[in-house]
């Protein structure tokens, strides 16, 4: 899992070594919001699902070329409480990311993205702390969102669905809803 996460961290920054001719700068992008659990992790069959939690993101995006693609990496850290008091997932990992926007660099554009990499589903129970459990599993995400001029900066809302594989309880899946910024770089 170790050299899964790896390999899919090397893609991306081989992608961020990639030339550009775009006039768009490389950003780095902070933002936070909600995550809302779908299937298996909102029920786990056992009345102890995960309820509407927050999300914390951060990463880095370059363009490559004139067209509006743009790749990079982020990392995420969130945390869903439980039905049970007491109980929560921890949910982190990091992602090669792909964007397409539609708009000019500085505009008001929606954009598309898609990514892949790694994620944890990290429980923790107060009640019955033997069942503790880390798991690290393959995650994909995809979603739509829309760049906006903030100053000096540029902004952006993103809401997209998220797909961890393979857990004990099921897979973790989720839609999220995000709010940032873009802090131009070089």
């Amino acid at each position: 899992m170790k050299r899964l996460l790896g390999a899919a961290l090397a893609v991306a920054f081989v992608g961020l070594a990639a030339p550009s001719d775009s006039l768009a700068q490389a950003a780095v992008f902070i933002g936070a919001g909600a995550v809302s659990p779908t299937g298996d992790f909102k029920d786990f069959g056992l009345g102890d699902g995960a309820n509407l939690g927050w999300m914390a993101t951060a990463g880095v995006q370059v363009p490559v070329g004139d067209g509006g693609l743009a790749v990079g990496a982020r990392g995420f850290y969130g945390v869903n409480k439980h039905d049970t008091d007491g109980d929560k997932t921890n949910l982190l990992g990091g992602t090669a990311l792909a964007t397409f926007s539609f708009g000019a660099p500085g505009a008001l554009a929606p954009f598309l993205y898609g990514e892949v990499g790694y994620q944890a589903h990290q429980y923790k129970s107060e009640s019955f702390p033997s069942f503790d459990d880390t798991e690290w599993k393959p995650f994909v995400g995809g979603g739509a969102g829309l760049n906006f001029p903030l100053g000096g900066l540029s902004g952006f809302v993103v809401a997209g669905y998220n797909q961890g594989f393979g857990s004990d309880t099921g897979n973790t899946t989720y839609l999220s809803g995000i709010a940032g910024v873009n802090i131009p770089i070089g």
